[in-house]
């Protein structure tokens, strides 16, 4: 392996260091020893030297080693390491414009979700709490790969990551679609992976909004009834503060909204056309609400104009827990298009 080697003195030292020289996220970290390393590629089957992918603007090489480093610091098991490896090479395709949301002032995160068996392989939460803390592999595959961003890319906070505020998504951002809630294909699926296969899907992801939908099966929420475009209803009028030409949205529904949606029949489809339909304003509108240029923005003033350009750009799957009829709103960063790649297993 080529990278430069340190010794110290005991764990104390060595984590003085690397927060010292801003090697982290601002949280210990685990050594990254030749031995860790070397277990993270030899579990994927990947040359120290092998290049996972290039960043187009600072023409930066992803190297098999650089990032088993990275995982190893973020408490990685091997068996995460085909995620992170997948994660990274996503980032890197151009679309996804990792240089331009490294650099931005909205606070983006990498969110990392995981579409398919092996999320439940290596026991990933698709379930309640997907989102935040608790569990190993969510925390530390999302982890690796914003310090993969951080600590090779450069994007560290008060350099390159101009963020105003930042946000804890930076620190970790990773959850699975749920498998056993409804009855659609897996978004690996939808998005025409052969059945079976796990994908790891990227998006610049700003911070999530939790929508409470009045009418779930809870006594104290009966001001709504249980029909999707009821319900949804609630989700699209969340989506206007997000304002028009926004990049992607992912919604994430929770499994009691995914039984009413179940029980009319409704796929990823019949949500996206209705959460796109719903969320066209004439372009007044958006001008009397401070969401756009009074010129330049549109051909004519009556034009109407939706969050997102087309109904695929919002991303649908289930997932959380099953006390109440919550859903999430996760829009994606101005010019960035999230990214799919299948994680390939060598095990």
């Amino acid at each position: 392996m080529s990278a430069t080697r340190y010794r110290f003195e005991d764990w104390e030292e060595a984590q003085e260091y690397f927060l010292e020289n801003g090697l982290t996220d601002g949280l210990p970290i685990v050594v990254p020893t030749e031995d860790r390393v070397k277990a993270m590629l030899e579990y994927s089957g990947l040359g120290s030297d092998q290049v996972i992918g290039v960043e187009g603007i600072r023409r930066k090489q992803f190297t098999a080693e650089k990032v088993a480093i990275n995982a190893v610091m973020a408490g990685c098991k091997p068996e995460y390491f085909p995620v992170v490896v997948a994660a990274v090479a996503a980032c890197c395709e151009r679309p996804f414009n990792l240089h331009a949301n490294s650099t931005s002032t909205n606070g983006i995160a990498t969110l990392v979700l995981v579409s398919g068996p092996y999320a439940q392989q290596i026991e990933m939460n698709s379930k309640a709490g997907l989102m935040g803390n608790g569990n190993r592999a969510n925390t530390t595959i999302g982890r690796a790969v914003n310090l993969v961003k951080t600590n090779f890319y450069g994007s560290t906070p008060q350099g390159m990551d101009k963020s105003a505020f930042g946000q804890p998504g930076k620190i970790s951002f990773c959850f699975a679609e749920d498998p056993d809630v409804g009855s659609w294909p897996s978004l690996a699926a939808t998005k025409g992976f052969p059945e079976g296969t796990t994908t790891v899907t990227v998006f610049a992801a700003n911070s999530p909004l939790q929508v409470t939908i009045k009418g779930g099966g809870l006594s104290w929420l009966n001001w709504g009834g249980k029909d999707p475009q009821d319900f949804l209803s609630g989700a699209a009028r969340a989506m206007l503060a997000l304002g028009p030409f926004t990049s992607e949205v992912l919604v994430v529904i929770s499994p009691e909204l995914m039984a009413y949606v179940k029980a009319v029949g409704w796929g990823r489809q019949e949500i996206q056309r209705y959460l796109y339909e719903r969320t066209l304003r004439p372009a007044t509108e958006w001008i009397a609400w401070h969401q756009m240029e009074p010129t330049g923005e549109v051909s004519h003033p009556d034009e109407t104009i939706g969050c997102v350009a087309d109904p695929d750009r919002i991303t649908v799957v289930a997932g959380g827990g099953d006390a109440t009829a919550y859903l999430d709103l996760i829009s994606s960063w101005a010019s960035s298009r999230s990214v799919t790649k299948e994680i390939q297993i060598s095990r």
